[in-house]
């Protein structure tokens, strides 16, 4: 990370900084108020090149390492745009990793890199499944020529139509049989209840959807090779969430580090601590997303670095509002919405809790 007067820069290519931070800065207030809509967000970014980078296996991994700048820089400014923007770079993700025949492969890929479809992520789940061998929430039995599915995702985002998301299913009388397919707001069976009113991050657009005998045809499999998908996808969904919360704990550093002065030097010392481990972060994040061979990076150094990542931003946003002082305690302050956004991070799948008992099992 380097910093100019205009604040800390991530990304290593100055008019990609410029252009995104430009245009995420001046809508940050009107996202947290649910005035603008984060599909224009995506298409923004989609317009300047900034969704589709560091594909496993189709893009060099120096491209996933500018993903993951890229991701930090929008949560410079706005989480949800950066939560928004994961979603929706994991769903591009999915669909690349799919079986080269699937037609929802071809169906989808083309409406995401605009951003005319919004991309959505049901896969929390299913990585618990893959880590830990937690039953999925969702079962399949096979009628003719199509799937019936059933059950409940506890958490998706980016739910707005045309949305496509991708989850996971086992097969209701052998669990081992597992298929990754993708639903619309036009699934037959799909229940999307009404977004729930949230501390922060409202314009994500989440609830938690539910399949009741939900058709699911063969145009929307993704693969049912489930254990080999998973083990694809898991760096890149692990590590664009350890860039938001990078990029967060980056702008509230920056923020303290102005304003210690007088007594509040006194923080001085915590303040060096947050700054030392950042630099741990960023490295990590750097290192790691540069591997050549993401299925080989080791499952627990990519869960440490979420760990990590999440809980120094929330110190970090926290040690902000204590030298903020009262200002930062005003509703439509930055501080007050990152203190918000940043109480997101310890529940949002992987948890808090469950990082650490995934941690824990494999010490």
């Amino acid at each position: 990370m380097t910093s100019t007067a205009a604040g800390p820069v991530l990304l290593d290519d100055a008019s990609l900084h410029e252009r995104v931070r430009d245009y995420v800065g001046a809508r940050a207030q009107q996202v947290d108020g649910c005035e603008v809509a984060l599909r224009d967000g995506i298409a923004h970014l989609a317009s300047l090149g900034a969704l589709e980078r560091g594909v496993y296996g189709a893009q060099a991994p120096e491209d996933l390492t500018r993903m993951c700048e890229i991701t930090g820089t929008v949560a410079l400014d706005c989480m949800s745009q950066a939560f928004s923007l994961w979603c929706h770079r994991m769903a591009i993700e999915y669909f690349h990793q799919a079986d080269e025949d699937s037609p929802a492969r071809a169906r989808f890929l083309p409406q995401l890199r605009t951003g005319e479809t919004l991309g959505s992520t049901s896969f929390a789940a299913a990585t618990a499944n893959f880590l830990a061998g937690t039953p999925l929430p969702v079962t399949f039995r096979r009628e003719g020529d199509h799937l019936v599915v059933n059950g409940r995702i506890a958490w998706a985002s980016n739910l707005q139509a045309p949305f496509v998301s991708v989850a996971a299913a086992a097969n209701e009388d052998d669990p081992t049989e597992r298929v990754v397919f993708a639903y619309t707001e036009a699934t037959p069976g799909l229940e999307l209840g009404k977004y729930p009113d949230l501390l922060a991050l409202q314009a994500t657009s989440s609830t938690s959807p539910a399949f009741k005998d939900a058709v699911v045809t063969a145009d929307d499999i993704l693969t049912y090779d489930f254990e080999p998908f998973v083990s694809r996808v898991l760096a890149t969904f692990l590590l664009i969430q350890s860039s938001f919360c990078w990029g967060l704990a980056t702008r509230s550093l920056d923020e303290a580090g102005q304003q210690l002065d007088g007594p509040k030097q006194v923080f001085a010392p915590t303040y060096e601590d947050l700054r030392a481990r950042l630099d741990s972060v960023e490295s990590r994040v750097r290192t790691l997303s540069a591997h050549p061979n993401r299925e080989e990076i080791e499952h627990r150094a990519l869960l440490q670095l979420r760990l990590d990542a999440g809980r120094l931003a929330l110190e970090s946003v926290s040690l902000e509002s204590k030298l903020a002082g009262g200002r930062g305690y005003m509703l439509h302050s930055g501080t007050a919405r990152r203190l918000r956004e940043a109480a997101f991070l310890p529940v949002q799948s992987p948890t808090e809790v469950q990082l650490q008992w995934l941690l824990a099992r494999s010490a």
